[in-house]
């Protein structure tokens, strides 16, 4: 009897802490979804009921906040600049880091030891410590202004981390399977793009994403570089909705709302992609 007591207590006590984990994570998910709840309810609600009931349901959906927000920031050349300066800028990011990961992991030498290690330490170094130097350049260069000036810039702020993902994955890749195709006359052109990148596709997946959020949501870089308005990306035409003297709060949301749909919707196409890509590198981590 004492023992069923005691099994019965241990058994009390593992359901009441599993209840407890989980009304935690239930309130922990109500945290993190309350910025969105506040995004979309202002998004569709009049400047006036924005300031006085911040937090409540829209009593309509004012979908001419949406309008206004589309012809005031111009939503689709913004949307164009910021699709082209990230596409362009994720594609020379991949080709670049990944041909030269690949030369650093599959020849152990010293000298590309030293390059490697090079590369990463810009890891190291803050951006705002190169950021005067690097607007010098771009305007000695004559790339300011200019999308395709600020894709090369991007290129190389990008190269660090994602040659750093690249080696990692492809030091993990048989060497046997390099061995085979060079005997069988392979180039290492061909050995690369041919037998190497179809296998590097979960890690080459991940790097684009992350590498696109953080393009697609710059703010600083852009407002040095591009001043023409038919230049702006999408947080740069956010801008006009902030002033000196007042914020039109359901104009600022209903922008954001319209600019993380791209995102949302690239999310759900490559979902397949990012879970494949996390789980790859977990194994090869």
């Amino acid at each position: 009897m004492r023992a069923k007591s005691i099994r019965t207590r241990s058994f009390s006590f593992r359901k009441f802490r599993l209840a407890g984990f989980e009304i935690g994570l239930f309130l922990l998910i109500l945290v993190y979804l309350f910025p969105f709840y506040i995004m979309i309810t202002q998004a569709f609600k009049t400047a006036p009921e924005t300031l006085h009931y911040p937090l409540r349901l829209p009593s309509t959906l004012y979908w001419d906040n949406i309008v206004q927000v589309w012809n005031l920031m111009k939503f689709d050349k913004v949307l164009w600049n910021t699709f082209y300066l990230t596409f362009l800028s994720v594609v020379g990011i991949a080709i670049v880091s990944g041909m030269c990961s690949f030369a650093i992991a599959r020849r152990n030498t010293r000298g590309y030891g030293i390059l490697y290690y090079a590369i990463v330490c810009g890891l190291l170094i803050p951006f705002y410590m190169t950021l005067s130097p690097l607007i010098k350049l771009m305007k000695d260069l004559n790339l300011m202004d200019n999308l395709t000036g600020l894709a090369l810039a991007y290129v190389g702020r990008g190269i660090p981390f994602t040659v750093f993902l690249y080696v990692g994955f492809i030091r993990n890749i048989p060497g046997e399977i390099a061995e085979s195709a060079v005997m069988d006359g392979c180039s290492p052109n061909r050995l690369y793009w041919s037998i190497y990148f179809p296998m590097l596709k979960h890690i080459t997946s991940t790097s684009i994403i992350l590498n696109a959020l953080w393009i697609w949501n710059d703010f600083l870089f852009p407002l040095l570089t591009l001043h023409l308005p038919d230049k702006r990306t999408i947080p740069l035409a956010q801008y006009v909705f902030y002033g000196s003297y007042g914020t039109q709060w359901n104009l600022a949301f209903a922008s954001y709302l319209l600019s993380m749909l791209p995102l949302v919707a690239a999310y759900f196409f490559l979902q397949k992609n990012i879970v494949e890509g996390i789980a790859a590198g977990a194994v090869k981590g």
